[in-house]
């Protein structure tokens, strides 16, 4: 794989044996300059360029899908029941309790309704998401249009919609650095939210904990 002021190329053979990498590729082609180009050998060596982050991550996946290898999810979601919280971690549990997030320990997320997507809006200083990556607005989880960011928002579409918070566990895989994954699981708070200016959005609140799923 390249990239420069051109865009990225992402080159390889189908049915090579080195998928991993390939998917890796898939996950972080949104953080990555476009136009993305692919160039891929079955049978013969084919060439196809796309524009959009989100198009070129959905026409990756469709190349990998006509391989015979298959690549297991990264990210799994289990719905939880908020009036049983004996599982939830203390801070998990004090806010559905109390029904709202305390701005240090959220990450606020504004919803777009031009592509349908929950955008970083603010992170808070004590939140897990800047325990992990800082800050920054640009670190994967931050993200959008990756898998990690299709399963984990649907959630928050629900909140909004009902305007009811919601509880969930989440196991998902995270990049450690350049080179390194590492499986990790949190419990999650999600609640409706109102920016100042009339926007609409949901607060996260995310920790650390023991989650009641089993990666099949």
């Amino acid at each position: 794989m390249s990239t420069g002021r051109k865009g990225t190329v992402v080159r390889w053979a189908m049915f090579a044996s080195n998928w991993a990498s390939l998917y890796y590729v898939a996950e972080t082609l949104c953080s990555l300059p476009g136009p993305y180009t692919f160039e891929f050998f079955l049978a013969g060596w084919f060439t196809q360029t796309v524009n959009d982050p989100t198009e070129a991550y959905l026409r990756l996946h469709d190349l990998i899908a006509k391989s015979d290898i298959h690549l297991r999810q990264k990210t799994f979601v289990k719905a939880m029941q908020t009036d049983n919280l004996g599982g939830a971690s203390h801070l998990i549990g004090e806010t559905l309790v109390g029904g709202r997030a305390e701005p240090e320990n959220r990450v606020d997320c504004v919803y777009d309704a031009a592509t349908g997507r929950f955008v970083v809006e603010r992170i808070g200083a004590n939140s897990s998401l800047a325990k992990l990556y800082g800050m920054s607005p640009d670190s994967f989880p931050c993200l959008t249009g990756h898998s990690y960011d299709t399963i984990v928002s649907q959630a928050y579409k629900r909140s909004l919609k009902t305007e009811q918070v919601v509880y969930d566990h989440v196991m998902a895989v995270f990049p450690v650095n350049d080179t390194v994954n590492k499986w990790m699981g949190y419990q999650r708070a999600i609640v409706p939210y109102s920016f100042g200016d009339g926007r609409k959005g949901v607060s996260v609140v995310t920790e650390f904990a023991d989650v009641d799923i089993t990666i099949p």
